[in-house]
């Protein structure tokens, strides 16, 4: 893409991303997108109601979507609703694993085996405005896998075989950490609302219950086996409707309903079970991976992702533009795929931006897979900015949340009644107005970038560039580089 705009970014800025090394989010799936760099390629994804979050090779965790209490940790006090692009969480490194109750709490297991936990937490959330951003877990160490519950639990296994559970309900906040008698050797830990399955070195499932009160007592079903199932590799849920899906050990997917009688009858909770006979998904094909959400995915061996019954589409079987897919996730309405280069694509709906798209037009809907938008960090003065909000890229010009940039560089703004907004910085004073732009007096050509972004005023890096502020993009990593006079 040739620079339309030479008089915006420095050298570097416009030979990289406004060039072509870094280009905005594909319009369709047909269209390729740039694979990152070795560190900053995504390795795992999850999807919640209405939410999305991902793993990056590096041990960081990003997240987007939407904000309304606070369920992608990234604000302490919820000022906007959604974020539309991926943000990178605070205070997580490290990180080898994130789960998420689809309803808002997320959990993470850093690689020394401690346990974090972000969003919309109960029993940490003083307001339902408030969100929690990411922080450890007290009492939690050597944990092998975790996961949370829709009661407000967290569950976690540990080298040693032990089983915990945690919660919130105290006064003070602080983690309840509960070891639940027994030894067990299970993977595969997932959430399906009130309950967690698991997987036994034979490929048995089994299912812990916790239930939550209306004063906030949880009550602990014990652990239980499902019986009449083949040996299972890989476990999913659809907490909504009590469904588990699972992949045998040669490939065949599996689907079936859990009878909850027992769990939620009076007084103490009993155990699940097989409701029925398991039904074969997809007979002819040979499945990786299961996902069950809103839709419900099926991963094959080759890389092809399926659809369980109708996609947002209203079609159903292999959905076209997805090749070489590594790994799928599926939240109450939107889906998201892992290719092998490590890009994250979105579809499904997307009016919270949990697509990792801009909100479409129309019915909200986005019905063809889409790469998610590039997830960027911004540097100035040689650290990272510390915002929740993220930085984007429109026709190859990046763009980045004017307020915090500018506090970070030394400098200020001002909005008046009419809308425009004066920036001033190292004695350069610059005008945004809907037309254009004025740095110390003359008129410029700005970039068109979105002024307006997941609920923030956001500026062409450009214009920095011409209040003096040098500015180097990296588009294999994601970096956009800024440094004051």
């Amino acid at each position: 893409m040739a620079n339309r705009y030479p008089k915006l970014l420095s050298a570097a800025l416009a030979a990289a991303a406004l060039t072509g090394a870094v280009a905005a989010a594909p319009a369709s799936a047909a269209q390729p997108a740039q694979a990152p760099a070795a560190g900053t390629a995504f390795s795992q994804i999850i999807a919640g109601n209405y939410y999305s979050a991902a793993l990056r090779a590096d041990g960081t965790v990003w997240s987007w979507g939407r904000n309304l209490y606070g369920e992608i940790g990234v604000l302490a006090q919820n000022a906007v609703t959604s974020i539309a692009a991926p943000v990178r969480l605070p205070n997580l490194s490290g990180i080898a694993a994130i789960a998420t109750n689809g309803s808002g709490m997320n959990v993470a297991r850093k690689a020394d085996g401690t346990v974090w936990e972000w969003g919309s937490v109960p029993g940490l959330k003083p307001t339902p405005r408030s969100s929690t951003l990411p922080a450890q877990v007290q009492g939690l160490a050597n944990v092998t896998a975790v996961t949370a519950v829709e009661a407000g639990t967290g569950i976690a296994l540990t080298g040693d075989a032990r089983l915990l559970t945690w919660s919130h309900a105290g006064a003070d906040g602080k983690a309840a950490v509960t070891a639940v008698p027994g030894t067990y050797k299970w993977t595969n830990l997932i959430a399906c609302g009130d309950l967690a399955f698991a997987l036994d070195a034979s490929g048995g499932v089994w299912g812990l219950g916790v239930r939550r009160d209306a004063n906030g007592v949880t009550t602990l079903a014990q652990p239980f086996k499902l019986a009449g199932l083949p040996a299972m590799k890989q476990l999913s849920a659809q907490a909504n409707y009590g469904r588990l899906y699972g992949v045998d050990r040669s490939g065949g997917a599996w689907t079936w309903k859990l009878d909850l009688s027992a769990f939620h009858r009076e007084g103490k909770p009993g155990a699940a079970r097989v409701d029925g006979k398991p039904a074969r998904l997809y007979p002819q094909l040979k499945a990786k991976e299961v996902q069950a959400g809103g839709y419900g995915l099926l991963l094959i061996e080759n890389g092809e992702v399926w659809t369980i019954g109708k996609g947002p589409n209203g079609q159903e079987g292999r959905i076209k533009g997805l090749s070489g897919i590594v790994s799928i996730a599926s939240g109450g309405y939107h889906d998201l795929a892992l290719d092998a280069k490590g890009r994250v694509w979105g579809w499904g709906a997307d009016n919270w931006n949990e697509t990792g798209s801009v909100r479409p037009s129309g019915d909200g809907m986005l019905y063809a897979p889409t790469p998610v938008q590039p997830a960027i960090d911004v540097y100035v003065n040689g650290k990272r900015l510390l915002s929740p909000f993220p930085a984007r890229i429109d026709g190859g010009n990046v763009s980045v949340p004017m307020r915090d940039v500018l506090q970070a560089l030394g400098g200020s703004f001002a909005v008046a009644p009419d809308y425009a907004t004066t920036l001033t910085y190292g004695g350069s004073t610059a005008v945004l107005t809907q037309g254009g732009g004025i740095v110390d007096g003359k008129p410029v050509v700005l970039a068109p970038v979105r002024r307006s972004f997941s609920g923030v005023s956001m500026i062409p890096a450009g214009l920095l560039r011409q209040l003096g502020v040098q500015a180097a993009w990296d588009g294999k990593r994601g970096e956009l580089r800024l440094a004051g006079r």
